[in-house]
């Protein structure tokens, strides 16, 4: 046999392959094992991939996530600042914008009405000091303790009595009947001005008062004071001169 070539052994009779012997001037090392035939080499060991929520163990608290922590108890401790905290401030706080003498509020389309002194401006805008709009607002309220005044404008096509008869089939529609309601028979009221409007007085479960109700050439306004059951006789005349006190000036005639 040549030499360099292969040998073959035969076991059984059948041809065994020998180890095949490098060719001349190739490196051998004898302590390099055989590559098993058939058997590809072993794939690296997977690596750990955490899911995007995942928090180690030294970064959680009572199961929580400790970075979450302080920022939820801050939110929540601006909610009950929000919510509970101011709402007691503003009950214990006097009013920053107290009505005096002679202040007259103007509505839109002309129209105003005198609150009475010494109560608070909670909405609406002094006549002769019109937003940067040009416009006033559609509605204004003062507050006195308990008791509240809000008159309203917008057009209306009716007179006084269906603008009350409209404003009460809204209410009921909007509280269910579970609201203050007009309770007794609507009469007549006349304005400083001698406009004649409807009023009628409005009860509640815990709440009573009074809604007048005037047109005036399209425009109607609604005036509604509600407050305590036992509201005090003086504050019952300051309404019934606030709402006496609504005027029409007609459509930027003032």
């Amino acid at each position: 046999m040549p030499k360099g070539c292969g040998r073959t052994r035969f076991t059984s009779g059948q041809p065994v392959p020998s180890r095949v012997e490098p060719p001349p001037g190739a490196a051998f090392r004898s302590d390099m094992p055989d590559a098993p035939i058939g058997q590809p080499s072993a794939a690296p060991a997977p690596r750990f991939e955490p899911d995007a929520g995942w928090v180690p163990a030294d970064q959680r608290l009572l199961g929580l996530d400790r970075r979450t922590i302080v920022p939820t108890v801050t939110v929540f401790v601006l909610a009950m600042v929000m919510s509970v905290v101011l709402e007691l401030i503003d009950a214990n706080v006097a009013y920053n914008d107290v009505v005096g003498p002679g202040d007259v509020v103007e509505l839109d389309g002309g129209v105003t009405f005198v609150p009475e002194a010494g109560w608070g401006f909670t909405s609406g805008v002094r006549a002769g000091n019109a937003p940067l709009s040009g416009s006033y607002p559609q509605s204004a309220t003062v507050e006195n303790g308990e008791a509240t005044f809000t008159v309203q404008t917008a057009p209306f096509q009716g007179d006084a009595a269906k603008l009350l008869d409209q404003i009460e089939a809204t209410s009921d529609a909007l509280n269910r009947g579970r609201g203050a309601r007009v309770t007794g028979q609507p009469s007549t009221i006349t304005a400083e001005q001698g406009r004649q409007g409807t009023i009628a007085r409005v009860a509640g479960p815990q709440t009573g008062g009074v809604i007048a109700t005037f047109v005036f050439d399209g425009r109607g306004v609604e005036a509604e004071a509600t407050g305590p059951s036992d509201i005090d006789p003086d504050t019952t005349a300051a309404i019934l001169r606030m709402i006496r006190s609504i005027e029409y000036h007609g459509e930027g005639q003032r």
